[in-house]
């Protein structure tokens, strides 16, 4: 019964971000040229879509490569050609709408179960958390088996704002919390050590410190991956590289509905003159600009003919970025590790690692490389690098001793190779932004904007919220042009006490 009134509660876990008028024309018939600035999710989502429906759809990417933060890329070393990644990415089961695009074009048949979401403590202590109840209010409550909340957690006067971790409301949420930090948040309401550990790795996964992090989104974010649906904190992960699982698909789809991809080609000149934009000394009816936080900044910096748009302006040169953050994988001769672990794993961090993941036991690729290598593929990533190391070899030497703190067993190994990351082009989800941060659509007719960083009526975060906001960038253009929308979903936007 009660699973039954939690599910009505929340719509089903899903609802409906917008409803497609099936009596308007799906294609278009007049020539439409619109430039796509970005070749990450986000712009492959805006390319995907309006090529689709008969747009000419140029797409620049300043790399060799598509897929951004999915991206993956060749090198040399050592006589051998090998591919790395920005970084491990999950595909959480609630990323619905980039889920439905998988599907589309090809690339779901690739995606493979986490078997838990574990933290390796300190003193060879794990959690897990395979096995909790999946409904939504029954899964806090069940956190109880774990020590992370307790009879108190609600009941205490100071812990009493651990309500609105169930309250979640977009209004309310960041008017009361947007300019509180979670560190301040913690320390008020006396969060136990192991509630602090889960919420700092939801932090941390967006590239913030404790201390910087707004509340209003570690909020958002719990109800989106937590509170809003039954599919948890459980999660897939494709089976192979990105480029040959995803990037491939996306790029054969593309080329299909006659899209343009411009690989390797930086865009270096942006202006709005009259009805339209010049990208690169081309003119376009739409652009939408699907770039990272850092090079959005500087591209409209530079851009022209936008000084009557203020507000949009504002909005962009005023984005804030992440800390800086590292990667570094390693090719190994040998792979001892606890067989019982997943492949990938979460830390309590000691100062600089936050994640491991063991490549060897998830993607085909190197699955091969480590049979015929008999050695291991080891990623280590430090999601907000402490301010108090600042070169490279001080944050690759932190990295190792902490891996090693953590798989002891692993000490003494050669690296045979290793690709090394230090980089600080994430948005930052900081404390005081969330009213100020620009929308997908701006003041500036036929400018759109899309990314993991743009305000949306909905809860979607990370590679959701990069393909979310691309299609409601071409659902904006399918609009204007009299089109049939495409159909979007999302997890309810309240939380289930709202």
């Amino acid at each position: 019964m009660l699973r039954k009134l939690i599910r009505n509660k929340l719509q089903n876990y899903k609802i409906a971000l917008n409803k497609p008028d099936p009596s308007l024309p799906l294609n278009l018939k007049a020539t439409k040229r619109v430039a796509v600035i970005g070749g990450g999710i986000a712009g492959i989502s805006a390319a995907c879509n309006l090529s689709e429906r008969g747009f000419e759809v140029h797409l620049f990417e300043k790399e060799h490569f598509l897929g951004g933060k999915v991206g993956s890329w060749q090198f040399e070393s050592n006589g051998e050609t090998l591919r790395t990644e920005h970084g491990f990415h999950g595909f959480f089961r609630q990323y619905l709408n980039l889920r439905n695009f998988l599907k589309k074009i090809g690339s779901y048949k690739h995606l493979i179960p986490i078997d838990d979401y574990t933290i390796l403590f300190d003193k060879n202590k794990k959690q897990g958390f395979k096995g909790l109840d999946n409904t939504p209010l029954l899964n806090v409550l069940g956190l109880r088996k774990f020590g992370i909340v307790n009879w108190k957690t609600f009941l205490n006067p100071l812990g009493i704002p651990f309500i609105n971790l169930l309250r979640f409301d977009f209004k309310s949420t960041f008017k009361n919390f947007d300019a509180e930090s979670f560190a301040s948040f913690a320390s008020r309401t006396r969060m136990n050590d192991k509630m602090r550990l889960v919420f700092n790795s939801f932090s941390r996964a967006f590239f913030a410190e404790p201390e910087d992090m707004s509340m209003a989104e570690l909020i958002k974010s719990f109800h989106f991956y937590f509170l809003s649906n039954e599919d948890g904190l459980l999660y897939d992960v494709l089976d192979s590289d990105f480029q040959n699982s995803f990037i491939g698909y996306c790029e054969k789809f593309l080329k299909k509905n006659k899209a343009k991809i411009n690989y390797s080609t930086p865009v270096t000149s942006l202006q709005k003159t009259g009805n339209y934009f010049v990208v690169n000394g081309e003119s376009f009816d739409y652009c939408v600009l699907c770039t990272d936080v850092k090079h959005t900044k500087r591209l409209i910096a530079h851009a022209t003919g936008f000084e009557a748009y203020s507000s949009t302006l504002h909005k962009l040169t005023s984005l804030k970025q992440s800390g800086r953050y590292a990667v570094l994988r390693l090719w190994t001769d040998r792979f001892e590790a606890d067989p019982t672990l997943p492949f990938f794993i979460f830390t309590d961090r000691l100062k600089c690692l936050d994640s491991v993941t063991l490549y060897h036991k998830m993607e085909k690729e190197s699955a091969t490389w480590s049979k015929e290598h008999n050695g291991g593929i080891f990623e280590l990533h430090s999601y907000s690098v402490p301010k108090d190391l600042i070169t490279d070899q001080e944050v690759k030497e932190h990295l190792l001793s902490e891996l090693y703190h953590y798989f002891p067993e692993l000490q003494g190994m050669k690296f045979v190779h290793q690709y090394f990351q230090h980089r600080d082009d994430f948005p930052g989800f900081h404390t005081n932004q969330y009213a100020n941060r620009p929308e997908v659509a701006t003041d500036v007719p036929g400018f759109y904007l899309a990314g993991d960083w743009v305000k949306m009526n909905n809860c979607s975060m990370l590679m959701e919220a990069a393909y979310t906001s691309g299609a409601i960038a071409a659902n904006y253009i399918l609009e204007r042009e009299g089109l049939q929308q495409n159909a979007l979903e999302s997890v309810p936007l309240k939380g289930i006490l709202a």
